[in-house]
């Protein structure tokens, strides 16, 4: 099954998403939302170093780091690095079932459901994207973060179970930028 064309429309919507909810962030003032530097940010959601590191790399775009910025800010700049994340996995997985002939029926089926679990997730921080853009963190936004993370997890329990899989590890940061996402949602009291 070639599913590179089946995804083509989802990737190309959820680009438009991530680039509309991108513009102007800097500026971003939310009514009730925390102020707080990238600093703040995280070592408020951290608690390993491990999570302090990526939290700082997920933040380094954040014009003006040493300054306040509202917490929507983290939330969608984090929300938009897991999605461009997933899209380079589903990319990796979709390639791996295409051109890779050599792929055991194991293998195969990993991978197309991952591509399948991929596409929950990213309809998901589609979501969040979208009610962080309107300021909406009621409405099920926890809820869409945690579809998003369960979905990419269950991609992870599909490709542990496979010899050494080129697409763990980044099924792995993967999970963990999301996870990232999540605790950066939760300073705005989700």
């Amino acid at each position: 099954m070639n599913t590179i064309p089946f995804l083509s429309p989802l990737l190309v919507a959820v680009s438009l998403i991530v680039a509309g909810a991108g513009a102007g962030d800097e500026t971003t003032t939310c009514p009730g939302a925390p102020s707080m530097t990238v600093e703040s940010a995280c070592r408020n959601v951290s608690h390993t170093q491990a999570m302090y590191d990526a939290c700082k790399g997920a933040l380094a775009g954040v014009p003006n780091p040493m300054s306040d910025h509202d917490a929507t800010v983290y939330a969608l700049a984090a929300a938009r690095g897991a999605m461009a994340s997933a899209d380079a996995t589903v990319v990796a997985a979709n390639e791996r079932v295409t051109y890779n002939g050599s792929l055991s029926g194991e293998e195969k089926g990993a991978y197309e459901g991952c591509v399948e679990a991929y596409a929950a997730a990213e309809h998901a921080m589609g979501a969040v994207l979208n009610k962080l853009g309107a300021f909406s963190f009621g409405g099920g936004l926890a809820d869409d973060y945690m579809s998003g993370l369960l979905a990419v997890e269950s991609c992870r329990d599909r490709v542990i179970k496979l010899p050494a899989s080129p697409l763990y590890a980044m099924v792995l940061v993967d999970r963990n930028k999301v996870g990232l996402a999540l605790f950066l949602g939760k300073l705005l009291g989700i």
